[in-house]
C-alpha cells in the first residue's frame, strides 16, 4: 500500500486533547504528516483491521439462504424436496416439502453456529422431531442429524436454470418402456416447465405404431418425464395439445362384460374365435370391426382419441403397476383424457416423474369389458408447474368442465371422494363456504363413471364453466 496516496488516518481527540480509545476517524485530502509517523501508519494498519471485521463476519456467515433441492438419505432409502431458508440478523428460518416421508410442510428455526446453523425442525407446525446442522461447501448445502430419532445427511443443490432458449419442443422417441409407475425408473427425459414433448406410447399390448412388440403386455408407458422444479407439493399440470392414433388398426379381445359391472350370477357365453382386430380410418376418424357378425356388419363408431394410462410417480418408496389407478394417477381410464384437456397430479416426488400410455381410439364408460380400442397413440403435451394448494387427487379441465377424479373399492366411495375433491377444489379456487358450495353443486354436479373393472373404481365429479363464471374468482 502507498501510503502517499490513502486517505490520512487520525485519532479522535476530547476537548482536552487526549485520544479516546479505539477511535478512528478517516478524512480525505492531501496527506498530511505529524511528528509521529508511526504512530499514523498504526492508525492507517488499525483503521484497516476496522474495516475489514464487518467483511470476515460476512464471510464467515454461512451462505444458505434461499432455495435449495435437497436429498435427505436415511436408513434403506432417501426423499427429496424443496427447503426455503431465510435469515434476519442471526436468526434463520426455513420451511421444505415432505423432506422426510410425511405428507405436510417441515418448518426450520435456528441460529449460526461455527460457519453452519443449527437447527430445530417441527413437523406441521407442531412438535419439534429433530435437529439439524446445515453449512455450505462448493455451493452445495451439507447437513447432518436426526429426525424422528433416526440419523440422516442431507445434501442440496440450487434449483436448475432456465435455459434462455425456453421454452423448447423435444421430440423424444422411447427405446423402454414400464409396466409400474415408480420414481427409480432412470429419467428418460428432463424438460422445464413450459416445454412441449413430442412422443409415441405402445399399446397395451406392448405393440408400437410399426405393428412391433416392443415390451410385455400390461398397459407399458412412456417416461419418466422430470419436470426441472417440480417438488413435492407441487402441483404438475399436463396439456394435452394432440393424442392421435399411429396406425391404421386396434384391437378388443375381451368379447364379454366383466362382472364387477354387472348383476351377480348374471350368465354370459363368449362367442368363440371372436373377432379382435378393427381398422381406422384416420382421415375420417372412425373405426370398424374386420370380422364382424352378420348383425354387426354395419356397424362402425366415430373415434375419440384419448389416453388410459397418465399420472405420476407415486409416494415414498412404492412402485405401482401401470394397470392400478390411484391419487398419483395411472390408469384413470377415462374418456375426457383426449385433445385439448389439461390434467393436474399433485407431486409426490422430485421433477413429478411423469408416465403415459394405454391408447384408445374410442372407450365407453366404465370400460366394462377391460378394454377399449386398444391402439399405439403419438403424443404431444406441455408441462407446467404450479406452487400452492394441491389437491392430493388428479383433476382436470377443457373449454367445458372442471372434472374432479375420486378413486376408491366402490362406486359409493369413490363417488364420495369425487364430490369431496370438487368441493376442496371450489374452497381452493373461490373461497366459497360450504353452504355456497352446496347451492352451487347440488345444481350443477354432474357424474361421470370412469372405470369400474380395475383395481380400483374411478368417479369423475364435474361442473360446468360457465356456472363457475358466475362465481367471484378471490
Amino acid at each position: 500500500m502507498h501510503l502517499r496516496h490513502s486517505p490520512v488516518m487520525k485519532h479522535s481527540t476530547d476537548t482536552r486533547g487526549r485520544t479516546r480509545a479505539g477511535a478512528v476517524r478517516l478524512t480525505s485530502g492531501p496527506r498530511k504528516w505529524t511528528d509521529k509517523p508511526v504512530t499514523n501508519l498504526h492508525a492507517v494498519l488499525l483503521a484497516l483491521m476496522v474495516l475489514a471485521v464487518p467483511c470476515a463476519q460476512a464471510a464467515g456467515a454461512p451462505d444458505i439462504e434461499g432455495e435449495w433441492e435437497v436429498t435427505t438419505a436415511y436408513p434403506g432409502s432417501s426423499s427429496v424436496a424443496r427447503i426455503e431458508i431465510r435469515r434476519e440478523g442471526d436468526n434463520y428460518t426455513g420451511q421444505s416439502g415432505w423432506l422426510f416421508p410425511a405428507f405436510a410442510p417441515f418448518s426450520y428455526s435456528g441460529k449460526a453456529e461455527k460457519g453452519a446453523v443449527r437447527f430445530t425442525v417441527t413437523y406441521g407446525g407442531q412438535d419439534q422431531i429433530g435437529d439439524l446442522l446445515l453449512r455450505t461447501e462448493r455451493g452445495m448445502l451439507k447437513g447432518t442429524g436426526t429426525i424422528h430419532g433416526v440419523g440422516v445427511s442431507m445434501t442440496g443443490r440450487r434449483p436448475a436454470v432456465r435455459p434462455a432458449n425456453a421454452p423448447r419442443v423435444h421430440d423424444f422417441n422411447p427405446g423402454v418402456f414400464y409396466r409400474t409407475l415408480s420414481g427409480a425408473h432412470p429419467i428418460a427425459l428432463r424438460v422445464f416447465p413450459g416445454d412441449t414433448i413430442r412422443t409415441s406410447t405402445v399399446d397395451a399390448g406392448g405393440v408400437d405404431g410399426n405393428d412391433r412388440p416392443r415390451s410385455p403386455p400390461g398397459n407399458p408407458v412412456t417416461g419418466p418425464f422430470y419436470i426441472e422444479g417440480a417438488m413435492p407439493g407441487d402441483t404438475l399440470a399436463v396439456h394435452f395439445n394432440r393424442i392421435h392414433p399411429n396406425r391404421r388398426w386396434a384391437s378388443q379381445q375381451r368379447a364379454f362384460i366383466y362382472e364387477s359391472a354387472l348383476k351377480p350370477g348374471h350368465p354370459q357365453t363368449p362367442t368363440p374365435k371372436w373377432s379382435d382386430r378393427w381398422t381406422l380410418d384416420l382421415q375420417n376418424g372412425t373405426a370398424k370391426p374386420d370380422a364382424a357378425s352378420d348383425k354387426l356388419g354395419n356397424f362402425s363408431v366415430k373415434s375419440q382419441p384419448m389416453l388410459g394410462v397418465v399420472g405420476v410417480a407415486p409416494f415414498w418408496d412404492q412402485a405401482v403397476s401401470a394397470p392400478d389407478l390411484g391419487r398419483w394417477g395411472g390408469n384413470l381410464d377415462y374418456k375426457e383424457i383426449r385433445d385439448g384437456v389439461t390434467i393436474y397430479f399433485t407431486v409426490y416426488q422430485a421433477g413429478g416423474m411423469l408416465f403415459l400410455g394405454d391408447g384408445h381410439a374410442l372407450q365407453g364408460d366404465g370400460e366394462i369389458t377391460g378394454q377399449g380400442l386398444e391402439i399405439s397413440m403419438d403424443v404431444d403435451f406441455t408441462v407446467d408447474v404450479i406452487r400452492g394448494p394441491y389437491l392430493d387427487q388428479p383433476w382436470a379441465e377443457n373449454d367445458e368442465y372442471v372434472m374432479v377424479s375420486g378413486i376408491d373399492g366402490s362406486l359409493t366411495s369413490a363417488m364420495q371422494a369425487a364430490t369431496t375433491g370438487l368441493t376442496k377444489w371450489m374452497a381452493q379456487h373461490y373461497k366459497l363456504n360450504d353452504s355456497e358450495i352446496a347451492t352451487v353443486l347440488t345444481n350443477a354436479i354432474r357424474y361421470d363413471i370412469a372405470e369400474v373393472v380395475d383395481p380400483h373404481v374411478h368417479v369423475v365429479a364435474k361442473v360446468r364453466k360457465d356456472f363457475l363464471n358466475l362465481l367471484p374468482k378471490s
